[in-house]
Formats: C-alpha cells, sequence, structure tokens
C-alpha cells in the first residue's frame, strides 16, 4: 500500500469513527469490602452495549453463555454451582474500555466487586484476585474491547438453572422493561476518537496528496 493510499485509509476511518457514539448512561457505583477486588472508580456517565434487536449498530455486541467449572474468583465460588462463561463480540466501529458487567433483577452470581445503580458488578478484567476475563481474541491491545474483538468472562457461580448470561437485550441499567427479558448489562467507556476539526485536516491533506500525486503519473 502506497502512503497516499494509507493515508486516505486511516482518514476514512477516523471518519466513520466519528460518525458514531453510544448513548450514555447514569452510573453510581460503590464497592463493595470483601467481595473480590475494587469496582472502581467510575465515572458518572458510561456507555451501555447490548445486543440486537435493543441495542442500534453503536452499541451493538453479540453473546453466547455456556456452563464451565473454572472459577473467576475462587474465594467466593461455590464448586456445587456451576459458573457462566459468556462469550461477547463487539460489532461495531468504536473500541471500549473499562468494560463492567451490571446484573438485571433477579439475577445474582458471586464474584461481584461491587454495585452499580445498586445492582450486582464486577470489572472486566483479567487483574488482581478477581480475574473474570480469561480471553481477548481478535485484539491487539490488552484491556481494550476493539472492533471484532470477542471476550470470554466467567460469572461465578451464575443463576442456576436460570436465564442465560447472554440475555443482554434490554436497554437500561437495571433494564426497566417488563417482563424484563435481559439477565445484565455491559458498560464500558468509549475510546477517544479524532475531533471533526483534525479529521477535516486529514481529509484535506490527503486529497491534496492524492491530487498532486495523479498530476505527477505519466
Amino acid at each position: 500500500m502506497t502512503r497516499i493510499h494509507a493515508l486516505l485509509t486511516a482518514t476514512f476511518i477516523a471518519t466513520m469513527s466519528l460518525q458514531v457514539s453510544a448513548s450514555p448512561v447514569t452510573v453510581s457505583s460503590q464497592d463493595l469490602p470483601g467481595h473480590c477486588d475494587v469496582l472502581g472508580p467510575l465515572p458518572t456517565i458510561m456507555d451501555e452495549l447490548g445486543t440486537a434487536p435493543a441495542f442500534p449498530l453503536d452499541e451493538l455486541i453479540s453473546a453466547t453463555a455456556v456452563v464451565t467449572t473454572t472459577d473467576a474468583c475462587a474465594s467466593s465460588s461455590s464448586p456445587a454451582i456451576d459458573n457462566a462463561l459468556l462469550s461477547i463480540t463487539n460489532l461495531t466501529t468504536v473500541s471500549f474500555t473499562d468494560l463492567h458487567y451490571v446484573t438485571d433483577p433477579g439475577t445474582g452470581f458471586t464474584n461481584f466487586d461491587g454495585v452499580i445503580n445498586s445492582f450486582e458488578a464486577v470489572r472486566l478484567d483479567n487483574v488482581g484476585v478477581n480475574r473474570p476475563l480469561i480471553a481477548e481474541i481478535g485484539g491487539s491491545l490488552p484491556l481494550v474491547f476493539e472492533p471484532g474483538e470477542t471476550w470470554q468472562v466467567i460469572l461465578d457461580d451464575w443463576n442456576a438453572g436460570g436465564p442465560s448470561a447472554a440475555d443482554l437485550g434490554s436497554i437500561g441499567v437495571p433494564s426497566s422493561v417488563v417482563p424484563d427479558p435481559s439477565t445484565g448489562s455491559i458498560v464500558a467507556i468509549p475510546v477517544p476518537v479524532p475531533e471533526p476539526a483534525t479529521v477535516s485536516l486529514l481529509t484535506i491533506i490527503g486529497l491534496g496528496l492524492l491530487i498532486r500525486h495523479r498530476r505527477r503519473q505519466p
């Protein structure tokens, strides 16, 4: 790829990234001493990610869940209760950091770090005593949920025989839908993208270089 084509490609990606931004949700978080790791600090506004058809393209993930006996936080997990292995894939064009799983009413698990909006929540990472994040597939940056990347996370002692941990299809933290088809939410912080003025400047430079390149062609 020539320098011209590389610059134009980067400009196009940056421009497209500016056209999407997930809807914000208000977050009130609190650590619970004695529950695995520290939850925060968290900003008061975060983005919620979820599955179709409730969530638009700029918030969209896919999710599946299976049963596992692997623990995320062994000190709080019961060997008599199976855990959930939740896989989520970023279907947006935006990268996210500081992912947290938050329960909806009626959902329970034991490796939570604290509460978000009064409901049990866990930071999805692989640091400390509580390590729910066991795999980052398809990405290049650690602890950054990149477009197309899949994360696999463990929720200890998941609702025995209850709804799937992959039911992430209701907007709201917690969901206000009745009856609620969702068991939880994923909240995160979007990675900043270039300011519009910066992208506009890159576009102008890129087009100028392209015109100059073409004029030099025999």
